[in-house]
């Protein structure tokens, strides 16, 4: 890896999953990739997440992802919610992403909704078309008010969400943050 944007998005793609066995095995050679990347807020964010990671035993982390992003709708991980909570519009914009992939050529393989943050990531480090990604990042314009509240009680998955805010707006800067969705014309 070498520092690129779509490593960065790769990195934080895999970091944001839920913390089991295969993510906990992989934070030496994450920690390891990211070592030649050029001083960045991405990098520095990563090295202090899976530095502290690190110090946690598997169930106290897997606890504490549990209660940060799936007990609290406020938290979760699922971007659609954040613009529409639990509504048609919602439904919508999750069609509009899936229909989105499809036309890409990428296949979801995963139980998770379409606009999981994690998904959403991976499919911006691999896909090279903006025709594709503009509604992806257009979807990631919600996230500033997820990492205001965890900014409180989880500072270090705040610090690795904020890159992807910084992104988000430079890749869709005529979009207000989170005022307007997947599919949304505002």
């Amino acid at each position: 890896m070498t520092g690129h944007p779509t490593d960065s998005l790769h990195v934080l793609s895999v970091l944001l999953h839920y913390p089991d066995e295969d993510l906990l095995n992989s934070l030496d050679e994450i920690e390891s990739s990211v070592t030649n990347w050029p001083l960045s807020e991405t990098k520095a964010a990563i090295q202090a997440f899976v530095s502290e990671l690190k110090t946690l035993n598997p169930i106290h982390a897997q606890e504490r992802y549990t209660a940060l992003f799936d007990i609290d709708p406020a938290a979760t991980l699922n971007m659609t919610y954040h613009a529409y909570g639990e509504n048609e519009k919602r439904a919508a914009a999750l069609a509009n992403l899936q229909h989105n992939y499809e036309q890409a050529g990428w296949e979801r393989i995963t139980g998770e909704l379409p606009d999981y943050l994690p998904m959403l990531l991976e499919f911006l480090s691999i896909c090279p078309h903006p025709e594709h990604t503009g509604p992806v990042w257009q979807c990631l314009q919600g996230l500033q008010p997820l990492v205001a509240r965890l900014e409180k009680n989880a500072p270090v998955y705040a610090a690795l969400l904020q890159p992807i805010v910084r992104m988000a707006v430079k890749h869709c800067p005529s979009v207000d943050n989170g005022d307007h969705p997947p599919g949304a014309n505002a």
